[in-house]
């Protein structure tokens, strides 16, 4: 039930096109906003990263920056303002007028943000790569560390005009490059046996594999600059990527290149020297098949939803037509029904329909494939959901609620109330016992989120709704429940015909 809970994120994700041929929109970033309701400041936290939203377990790294929204407007926030609006210059899809809305405060509070410098930084610097009118840093000195899992000879080079050189990447990537390119700089790889548990390891412990950082660092004479974020060490990264890196400026004892991986340095511990190994080149084909998966997924998709005797149906279709791919199957199937593919007609417009649907099947999400004799790519897209029924995302709770802890656990969650709602109810919500011992404990909760959080309790109604409809809230209610949860309503819609009056 993994992919109904999908539905969930529907209206949170926006895809994006490649900003153009051969280069990726690249940047990761997590920009939040808490709003404090007693004071009424609102402060900010920007995560900047080179992990993606994957499985995967790399090393990596994160810089966290917290701040507070100032009353004006700041120079050095603007390239993350641009950042985010050329991002919605690039939408596949239209977005809401509220999202849109969001998103455009998000980037004014962005620019206005007052950040809090990391320990020892005395300057820090934005940069945007890819974005009209972004200047790329600058990457002058005497003395240069490049951590990236990702080089080209033309990317090393911009990242290290003169000097020193030490850089720190996978085994594939220096292998792929050119003897004259690691003629002199040092030359260092993650060893295989790094983040692996030891015997004395807690269970459970994040085992890590491959380098996926990217990190730079830049010493002239006493100072030190440290850029990390998004972008590798290649000419895309610098030339056409949408990119994301930050600055940090101190001095070269702390934030230098000693600091990271000399002799004395943790990171030191887990490097080992750089051998040749024979050169495995890439397949040409593969990039062919990534570059047309990607091409698709920058037209626009509609997803109709209709209804049917036995279900529902989605009509997926586009204006535009797929790229002209001779030899390449083309297909498409929906993320909720995986197996169940339809044929795509290259050069043609996509026209495809899913039949025979549970509500829980529909989904705008839909998993597009290219396969030749060479191999197979794959990519997710976001179509633009039509007719979407009511109430879908109430029944795909509700297929998830089949047992009363479930639905006290869900309850919990639907308060905001986490960890310490479970306290409430005797130390946790594990089965009835939680329920008959605390009844007036969950009383007390629902009494305190019809003053303070109405709207939540209006989301809870949809659900308790549907299982009263459909004839298990005996099952799936804890006993006496159903009678406390008929004086909330009748307490709730008193207070609303109050403020309507």
């Amino acid at each position: 039930m993994r992919s109904a809970l999908l539905a969930f994120v529907e209206p949170m994700v926006h895809q994006v096109r490649r900003p153009k041929p051969g280069h990726l929109f690249h940047p990761k970033l997590w920009a939040l906003r808490f709003h404090d309701e007693s004071t009424g400041e609102t402060s900010l936290r920007l995560l900047v990263l080179s992990r993606n939203l994957t499985k995967d377990r790399s090393w990596d790294v994160c810089l966290r920056l917290d701040g507070i929204v100032g009353t004006r407007r700041l120079a050095g926030n603007r390239p993350l303002f641009d950042l985010v609006q050329h991002t919605l210059r690039l939408t596949v899809g239209p977005l809401s007028t509220d999202r849109r809305v969001a998103i455009e405060q998000l980037s004014e509070d962005l620019r206005r943000a007052e950040w809090e410098y990391p320990e020892g930084a005395r300057e820090m610097f934005f940069h945007v790569l890819g974005v009209p009118r972004a200047r790329p840093p600058d990457f002058d000195g005497t003395r240069h560390l490049i951590i990236s899992p990702f080089c080209t000879p033309g990317g090393v080079d911009r990242c290290a005009p003169s000097g020193q050189l030490t850089v720190v990447s996978r085994q594939e990537t220096l292998d792929c490059l050119p003897d004259e390119t690691l003629a002199g700089p040092e030359a260092l790889v993650v060893n295989a046996l790094a983040g692996l548990p030891s015997d004395g390891s807690p269970s459970g412990l994040e085992v890590l594999s491959g380098l996926h950082a990217k990190v730079y660092v830049v010493e002239k004479g006493r100072q030190a600059r440290v850029l990390l974020g998004s972008a590798n060490a290649t000419d895309a990264a610098f030339s056409g990527n949408v990119e994301l890196l930050v600055e940090l400026v101190g001095g070269r004892t702390q934030w230098g290149i000693d600091a990271l991986v000399g002799p004395a340095a943790g990171f030191r511990e887990i490097l080992e020297p750089y051998e040749r190994h024979g050169v495995i080149e890439p397949e040409p084909e593969g990039a062919k098949l990534r570059d047309l998966v990607r091409d698709i997924a920058a037209i626009p998709l509609s997803a109709t939803v209709s209804s049917e005797a036995d279900g529902y149906r989605i009509l997926l279709s586009s204006e535009d037509a797929l790229p002209d791919a001779p030899g390449v199957r083309i297909t498409a199937q929906l993320h909720t029904r995986r197996g169940e593919a339809a044929v795509l007609g290259p050069g043609l417009p996509v026209d495809a329909a899913f039949t025979g649907l549970a509500l829980v099947d529909i989904t705008p999400f839909v998993v597009v494939t290219a396969e030749d004799s060479t191999g197979r790519e794959q990519t997710v897209v976001l179509a633009t959901l039509i007719g979407d029924p009511p109430h879908r995302l109430d029944h795909v709770i509700a297929q998830q609620i089949d047992t009363p802890e479930k639905f006290m656990r869900f309850l919990l969650l639907m308060l905001g109330l986490g960890t310490d709602a479970a306290a409430a109810v005797s130390g946790g919500v594990g089965g009835h016992g939680a329920w008959r011992t605390s009844g007036s404990g969950i009383l007390e909760l629902l009494l305190n989120a019809l003053v303070d959080l109405p709207e939540q309790l209006d989301d809870l109604a949809g659900l308790v709704t549907r299982i009263e409809a459909s004839g298990d809230s005996s099952r799936l209610l804890p006993p006496g429940f159903a009678e406390l949860w008929r004086v909330i309503t009748e307490a709730r819609d008193t207070m609303t015909a109050a403020v309507s009056a």
